[in-house]
């Protein structure tokens, strides 16, 4: 799930393949990058159809930009990376992991960490992709696990399925909204753990810290926990969290609270 930075330049020198991807803006990566660092744009993108068709979509859309990608480098092990660790890299394993590459990584600590280790950055060269809508090829396979439908959501029971908010304290109480979303709140059956709980100086926290926090957000690893935000994003860091502090059934509800509030007929709640 995580590789620290002295760990892949070990293995770097030993002659392991790896598939850097740097997913921060492109004049960063353009400027100073990972050594032979590739280029992809995973933050920008995200659906108002958590459907079934909906995921299916997405999930061609994904392969589109990164399947040449992995391809191209046959054999190498994906690693996802941006200044630290935020809302960037554990989406970009999480689209590969939705692509059936279960062996992609995060960069703990990211490109500052490569720095304070005295390892070299050069210029971004080569290929740079977005994960973007069209247009899009057909996904030949996809791992439905790490994905839920906007069904599942509404009809989690707060028990055996739990919706798990990644947003700010202010948008889970319905305090804040997003000017894009019309309507503010949160979905029922959610318990918070902020996204920003989960990492400490740009690198994830411990997995005992975060089974912690997790456990004392009210989860419990028997359940099924389903993790929104505002667009998938910071849902993506949580996830990856949880799935580092032993929690198994962990999924991302892509289309978040920018779809849900779009969609009156849906119930939502307000308050702490």
């Amino acid at each position: 799930m995580i590789i620290d930075v002295q760990t892949l330049h070990q293995r770097q020198a030993q002659g392991e393949a790896f598939l850097l991807i740097d997913v921060r803006e492109f004049a960063d990566w353009q400027r100073a990058t990972l050594p032979d660092a590739q280029h992809c744009n995973v933050y920008d993108y995200f659906i108002d159809d958590s459907s079934e068709p909906g995921l299916a979509v997405m999930a061609a859309e994904a392969a589109t930009a990164l399947q040449p990608m992995f391809t191209g480098y046959p054999g190498a092990t994906p690693v996802f990376f941006e200044q630290q660790v935020g809302m960037r890299s554990p989406r970009g394993a999480w689209f590969a992991w939705l692509l059936q590459r279960d062996d992609a990584l995060i960069l703990d600590g990211g490109v500052e960490a490569w720095q304070a280790a005295g390892f070299d950055l050069t210029p971004g060269l080569g290929l740079s992709r977005t994960v973007a809508h069209p247009p899009a090829a057909n996904a030949r396979a996809w791992n439905r696990d790490v994905v839920c439908i906007r069904e599942q959501v509404l009809t989690a029971d707060g028990v055996t399925v739990i919706n798990v908010d990644a947003r700010r304290p202010s948008e889970f109480d319905g305090s804040f909204a997003h000017a894009c979303c019309q309507r503010a709140g949160r979905i029922p059956h959610s318990q918070l753990l902020f996204w920003e709980d989960v990492v400490s100086d740009g690198h994830f926290r411990t997995a005992d810290d975060i089974e912690a926090r997790a456990t004392a957000a009210g989860l419990n690893k028997s359940a099924k926990l389903q993790v929104y935000c505002h667009r998938g994003a910071r849902a993506a860091t949580v996830w990856a969290a949880l799935k580092l502090a032993g929690f198994a059934h962990v999924a991302v509800y892509v289309g978040s609270w920018h779809e849900w509030a779009e969609h009156p007929e849906l119930p939502l709640l307000h308050g702490s």
